[in-house]
């Protein structure tokens, strides 16, 4: 401690600049490894690149990389051999480096907190002295103001509206004054803070540089990790932390109540059961927040996935009966004939075309006339409702063998969990790995721009509504098999489940930000928080109170963190 009390005072040399014994310990170590790590570091390089290398001839290609590979062989066996030596200059080197290391980051460490210190010291002075002279301040504008009252006539009452007028812009202007005056004395004290903070860090880079360089990028766990955990606490913000995670703290403080709630009142909610049921629950409710998240990602919604669900959903069911329903016009389908697995996918495709179809109706007026999507899928919601009530006003609900259901189905929702698993990769996928998927990040950040840099942001609207109307319709044939029947109101509500998973997974309002991960674990913490709700005994209309709450807060929180971003 001695030492660093002693260099507080002192300027502290950074070991690892222009040290010639940390520059031998390199020179060393690149003479080792030149003809063996290195070498082989470098042909894999040039074997990569060749690949990619679409001017050079596959035969010419062939024959330098043959070539290259049997270099590398020759270079393993050096590097092979001179393995003991290159290992030993390391050990002696990280040696050095971390005992040299530590002293320096102690000292800088002990300069920086006095530096602090002495900085409060002043900060907290200078605050004193700034209220000080604020209070004298406000004294002279009021007794100014008691002159003006004084002098002026008390009849005249323009004279005196005038007069108040002054004294409150001189207490407003007072105000401001001092409150830029604080801010600036705090400005002073947050920028010694930050140097600090910035010295302590790059105390740490010099030294974690110097190794990177000495082991050739290939750092071991636990150096990977302190210089993980460093850079985190450099570039950690509580302010920022809590806006970043407010939504999932509010989410863990949920799942803790609901625990804990249920574990007083007898229930034990993390059973394998339950846990099961809700993964189920959640891979019927992932095909429609995958849709709408598309929609979301270009700053839009949907308000017909209720509506949708209940028409997917009733047709599976229609076409997977054992009775044939016929419709208010006389319109009949009957497949009760065919074979089981030729009904399937007839009913799935079926399901995809007429959910695709209104989807696509809004996705045009959306993307050819600039229309809200607010507005079109609000219209295609009450088109769907009308024609369903006026085709089947008379049938209650559309009822499949219940054999074929279960069987499609799966014990505790197996065949949809993987359907949903493949579903989600494939999206993943699109989103991700394609051009269309760029597309659509372009086209929701700003159209405008994405338009002059030659994306249709017509077709990209297009498809992306479009790829909604699919995910709807495999949504609208996993929800048919959820559960005993379907008609027009099923899925009332689907809507709001499906907005607020995709929101809590991170998909923004604002367009251009969202990924699949966080569209899917949205989807399982919001199916989970209902179900808890359910299992713990609460009314049903208590649960669209909160799914009302948690949108409006999501939604909040999204747009503050879009407002601090401007």
């Amino acid at each position: 401690m001695e030492t660093n009390e002693k260099v507080v005072n002192e300027s502290i040399v950074n070991p690892f600049e222009e040290n010639k014994r940390y520059d031998e310990y390199l020179t060393k170590l690149d003479n080792l490894r030149m003809d063996g790590e290195n070498k082989v570091i470098q042909l894999k390089g040039e074997n990569r690149d060749i690949k990619l290398n679409k001017l050079i001839d596959k035969d010419a290609k062939k024959q330098v990389i043959e070539n290259n590979k049997k270099l590398i062989e020759d270079a393993k066996v050096v590097q092979k051999e001179k393995a003991a030596l290159v290992k030993e200059v390391i050990v002696e080197a990280e040696k050095d480096a971390n005992e040299e290391g530590k002293v320096y980051f102690e000292a800088i460490s002990a300069k920086s907190k006095d530096l602090v210190a002495k900085a409060k010291e002043v900060y907290l002075e200078a605050k004193k002295a700034e209220i000080a002279d604020h209070q004298q301040r406000l004294a002279k504008v009021k007794e100014d103001y008691a002159n003006a009252m004084a002098s002026v006539d008390k009849t005249d009452k323009k004279a005196v509206k005038k007069v108040k007028e002054e004294y409150a812009i001189s207490l407003k202007t007072e105000k401001v004054l001092h409150s830029s005056k604080v801010n600036e004395i705090k400005s002073d004290y947050e920028i010694v803070k930050q140097k600090a903070k910035d010295d302590k860090y790059n105390a740490f880079s010099s030294k974690y540089s110097f190794i990177s360089k000495v082991r050739n990028g290939r750092l071991t766990i636990g150096q990977k990790f302190e210089n993980w955990w460093r850079t985190y606490a450099y570039n950690f913000k509580l302010s920022a932390w809590l806006l970043k995670n407010a939504l999932y703290i509010i989410v863990v403080a949920f799942f803790l109540f609901a625990i804990i709630y249920g574990s007083i009142q007898g229930k034990n909610l993390l059973t394998s059961g339950n846990i099961l049921s809700i993964i189920g629950q959640s891979s019927v409710k992932v095909f429609y927040t995958l849709g709408v998240a598309g929609l979301i990602l270009l700053a839009g919604t949907d308000l017909s996935i209720g509506r949708i669900t209940g028409l997917g959903a009733s047709f599976v069911n229609m076409l997977l009966a054992t009775t044939v329903y016929t419709s208010q016009f006389g319109f009949t389908i009957d497949i009760t004939g065919f074979p089981v697995v030729v009904k399937v996918i007839l009913a799935l495709l079926v399901s995809i075309i007429l959910c695709t179809i209104f989807t696509s109706i809004a996705g045009f007026f959306s993307a050819k006339f600039k229309m809200h999507p607010f507005i079109t899928t609000l219209s295609t919601q009450l088109l769907i409702f009308g024609i369903m009530m006026l085709s089947y006003a008379d049938v209650s609900a559309f009822t499949m063998e219940s054999g074929l259901r279960n069987s499609l189905r799966g014990q505790n929702y197996l065949n949809i969990i993987i359907a949903a698993v493949i579903v989600i990769a494939v999206v993943w996928f699109i989103w991700n790995k394609t051009r269309f998927g760029k597309n659509m990040y372009a086209v929701g950040g700003n159209a405008e721009a994405a338009s002059v840099s030659g994306i249709s942001v017509f077709w990209t609207t297009m498809g992306v509504f479009i790829m909604a109307g699919v995910l709807y319709g495999i949504g609208g044939f996993a929800t048919a098999l959820q559960g005993a029947g379907a008609n027009a109101n099923t899925g009332y509500g689907t809507e709001l489940d499906a907005i607020a998973a995709a929101v809590i997974g991170g998909v923004s309002f604002s367009g251009g930000i969202g990924k699949i991960s966080g569209a899917v674990v949205g989807t399982i913490i919001f199916t989970g928080m209902t179900y808890c709700l359910t299992a713990l005994g609460f009314d049903p209309n208590i649960q669209y109170i909160f799914k009302g709450v948690l949108i409006m807060a999501a939604v909040c929180l999204d747009s503050i963190k879009y407002l601090k971003k401007k």
